[in-house]
Order: structure tokens, then sequence, then C-alpha cells
């Protein structure tokens, strides 16, 4: 039942004194009080019966009000016995924090509330748990039969009275019925189950989706304006060793404040979607296995072009242009880890036909049709979209350029990995790089070898680290802010606050212990590389 259910009953003469705010409110069960701060015995969803003795002053009012809101109760009724009516403090104490507040007459009595509402709440919970049971049979009944996620979310969704969607860790809908076409809630909804700490999680957003949750504007409006939605977040798979890979359920509302059967019943669902969801990935094995095996034998040399093109065909891609994508997770590299992720990340751009990814060693492979131009970009918007459930780590993914049938599969192979490997240089969380982007010396260096690079610092920068290190100066320094200030003699004296002459007679010795010229652009290139190699 509800706080208007309770309003209604004219036998009792309530009278609601802070409008509609919170009138449709479920009451969980029932508690008398006359405590300043009942908070203790509170567990949210109660209509709390007070005789206000509690009440000694207006500030009572705030923190009695403050302490009920803080437990998230349906209600709060006052009995006029102390006062003959009640006080207008803590009406608007309660008006402010946006609790029901409830008037009761000194001739009803708290005991006859108590026995009509655990009366209905009993004949509820009576029907609740038949309904609970029919629909628990008719959902296990589905499940066996290999109905689908479809099926079970919409057999679910009937006979229930709130509204859930499952969305993966990008915000995309695994379920085919539904659209799937952009919506600014799924993105936040995402975002918000990344981030939270543990499962299942409370959440507002600020502006309700007009897809997908059926809105009550009377109930979603105040005299602040429209109220922050709260959606309830269910984890559906929760052995999942990552939450970039994870599925959730956002329903509508605070699980805190329901009643035990809908609580239930969610959880149930989550349990068997899960069921669902593994059969999918059963199915998916096998084609990642398929993909492995193309994977190491074009990596092996080994293979024919009639074989490859076998392969490409099976997975449509025969004659259509694709890219190359490679993944690796760090610290700690995890193939197997990356490829459910990267799975997730083109599953979102390719809705339709089989993607050819898998694990390879430590690193993930896959093949994207290429249909548009902006390949890169959506790869990477969506990936970024995993940022918030790295935690400490790094996603980092390379893209090769467009190709097309057997042939060009080894090269596109070989520059996603490169980019992949470039990507580590990039800042960030997650680190998108494409092999028409690698244009940057810094890129350029990280393909050299350890060694040559070493090799080369010590010839052009030897000299000066050993000085540096012998006297305690700082050479090195100076060079780099010289070449930072595009050899400005003014600007670079400025920014390490020294005379120009000190800076000329740092420059001079630098020349001569290297013998090279900072007046030379070529000799201005080697010093400047050889400061990126360190």
């Amino acid at each position: 039942m509800r706080v208007r259910d309770l309003v209604e009953m004219s036998d009792l003469h309530l009278v609601p004194l802070t409008g509609e705010v919170g009138m449709d409110r479920p009451i969980r069960w029932v508690y008398t009080t006359d405590l300043l701060d009942p908070g203790r015995y509170l567990n949210g969803g109660e209509l709390v019966l007070t005789g206000m003795m509690w009440r000694r002053s207006p500030d009572d009012s705030a923190e009695f009000a403050s302490v009920t809101a803080a437990r998230r109760v349906a209600c709060v009724a006052a009995g006029d016995a102390a006062y003959g009516t009640v006080p207008p403090d803590l009406v608007a104490a309660c008006v402010e924090r946006e609790i029901p507040l409830l008037e009761v007459p000194i001739d009803v009595s708290f005991a006859t509330i108590t026995d009509r509402v655990i009366h209905l709440l009993t004949i509820e919970r009576q029907g609740d748990l038949a309904e609970q049971l029919d629909r628990r049979r008719k959902l296990l009944a589905a499940v066996a039969e290999g109905a689908g996620l479809d099926t079970v979310l919409r057999l679910w969704t009937e006979g229930s009275d709130v509204r859930c969607v499952l969305r993966t860790a990008t915000g995309r809908s695994p379920v085919t019925s539904e659209r799937v076409d952009g919506d600014a809630d799924d993105a936040v909804l995402a975002e918000r189950f990344l981030a939270a700490g543990s499962l299942p999680d409370v959440i507002t957003v600020d502006q309700p989706s007009s897809r997908g949750f059926a809105h009550d504007p009377a109930v979603r409006t105040s005299r602040r304006g429209p109220a922050p939605v709260a959606y309830s977040l269910f984890p559906v798979d929760v052995r999942s060793e990552h939450r970039a890979t994870a599925w959730f359920l956002a329903c509508e509302g605070d699980f805190r404040e329901w009643p035990r059967a809908r609580h239930e019943s969610v959880t149930e669902l989550a349990s068997l979607l899960a069921l669902e969801r593994e059969r999918i990935e059963e199915a998916r094995r096998a084609d990642r296995v398929v993909a492995e095996q193309l994977f190491r034998l074009v990596m092996s040399g080994r293979s024919t072009r009639e074989e490859i093109a076998g392969r490409l065909a099976e997975f449509g891609l025969a004659d259509q242009s694709y890219v190359a994508v490679s993944a690796s997770l760090l610290p700690v590299a995890d193939g197997q880890l990356a490829c459910r992720i990267l799975d997730e990340v083109l599953a979102t751009v390719v809705r339709d036909g089989r993607t050819l990814v898998s694990a390879v060693d430590d690193e993930a492979v896959a093949l994207l049709p290429l249909r548009s131009e902006d390949a890169t970009d959506v790869l990477r918007a969506q990936a970024n979209a995993l940022a918030p459930a790295m935690a400490e780590g790094r996603l980092l993914l390379g893209v090769s350029l467009p190709t097309s049938g057997p042939d060009g599969l080894s090269a596109a192979l070989s520059e996603a990995r490169q980019a992949r490997t470039l990507a580590e240089l990039r800042g960030g969380t997650v680190a998108v790089l494409a092999t028409d982007e690698i244009d940057s010396h810094a890129l350029l260096l990280a393909t050299v070898p350890d060694d040559v690079r070493r090799t080369f610092l010590n010839r052009v920068l030897g000299p000066v680290l050993a000085y540096d290190k012998r006297h305690g100066s700082d050479l090195i320094d100076t060079l780099e802010a010289f070449l930072a200030a595009s050899g400005s003699w003014t600007v670079c004296a400025e920014r390490l606050h020294v005379h120009v002459n000190t800076l000329r007679y740092r420059i001079k010795r630098i020349e001569e212990l290297t013998g090279r010229s900072l007046s030379t652009l070529e000799h201005r290139v080697d010093f400047f590389l050889a400061l990126r190699a360190r």
C-alpha cells in the first residue's frame, strides 16, 4: 500500500499537511515512537506514528524531520493529543525535507491505524507471494526452453510494477527487441554503474529519460521544479572479474524502499539473465576459436591465400573492407580479459553480423568491418566509455589502415599491434591510436630498440651528463630550457632566472663538451631527440 491509500481511508480522517509530495511512496511497516532520534529503529519505508512528546522547541522538529528523512521513511503521522494540532515548525521541517506529514485527529488511536495498515500489508504480501510464484514458474520454464533475453525480460515486465532495462558497461542494450538508438541516459547509467563502489547501488539522474521508463510528472515535480530520478543498479553477472565486461539492470526507484518481494524478484531476474548471457557467451566461444586459429596462422607466416580467404568469407569479410584492431591491458597483461572488453567495444560498433575477435597470448585481436570512415573515432568513443572501470590500469587499442581481402591481413595485423604498442606513450586511462596518426617524434622513438636509443643518448649527451654528475651542475636542464624557448636567449634566461651572460656561458660549455653547435638546426634536432630518448 501507498501513503495515498492511507489518506483515502475516510474513517481514519487523516489530513495531509505537505501536499502531494511523497503521496505515492510505498509503506512497508508501521513504527510508533516518541523518541527525538528513532533512526536506529528505522529501516526505510515505515509509517512513523508519533505523539510528539519529544518536542520541546522548533529545533526539535527540524532534528526529528532530518532523522526520519535520512532513514527514508514513507510518511510521518503526528497525533493532536499533545498540542491540539500539529505545530507549524514540524510542518515546515517536513516540507523542506519532502517528507509526507499527516495529521491524526485526537479521536483516532494509533492502535487503530497500526492494525489497519498491518492487516492490509499482510493481504498485499500474500497476493504478492502468489503472483511471484506464478511469475517464477513462467520464467523458469522460459529459461529451460532457451527463450532468450527478450522473452525473459518481457515475461518479467508483464507481471511487475517496476520498470527495468538491461544494459552493458558501454550503455549498450543487448536486447534485440529494444530500440538501440542513442540515449543520453544510457551513457549516464553506464558511467555511474562503472564508478559504483558496490552493487546494488542507487543513483540519481537529473534528466529523466524519455525512453524505457514510465515517468509520472506528478511524482517527479515539486515546488523546487523537476526532481532527480532515482535508479537502482543491479549486477547481472556477479562473477565477472572486471566491471568493464559486466551487464546490469537499471530499475526505476530506490531498492532500499522496495517491499521485500520486489527486491527478491529483481535479484532473481538478474540471475536468470546471467544464465541467458552465459549461453550467448558459450556460442561466441566457438567463433573465438576459429578467429584465434586464423590470427595465429597469419602471424606465423605459414598461411596460404586460400586458407585466409576461406576464413574471412566465413565471417562475411571476403569482399569487404576492414581494419585490424589490437587491444591490451596494463599493468597486468590478460589476453582473455582484453578479448572480452574488446568484444564489448566492437558489439557497440558492429550491430549485425559475427565479430571476428579473439585472445592471442597477452593481447586481443579483431577485424572490424569498415562501414564508415570514422571507425577509429567510434572505437575511441566506445572505449573511452569504459575508462571509469579501469581503476589503476590502462586499456590500449591500436587500429590499422583499411584493407580488404586476404592479401592485406598480415600487414593490417602488424600495423594494429604496432599502433597499440605506441598507444602506451599517450596519456589517459584509455588510449586508442590509429596507424595514420603515427606522426610524432615520440611515436617514432618508441619504434627504436632500447639499446639503440641508449647508444644515441650516450654519444650526444654522455659528456654533459658526466659533467653534471661530477660538478653538481645543471647543464642538461639548461639545454632543455633553451630548446623549449626555441633558442631565445632572453626568454630562456628569464625562465631560468639567470643573467643572459650566464646562460651564454652554460650553452658554450655544452657545445664544447659535445662538439655540436646549438646555432645549427641539425644539431638542435640531435639534442632534442637525445633528450627525449632519456
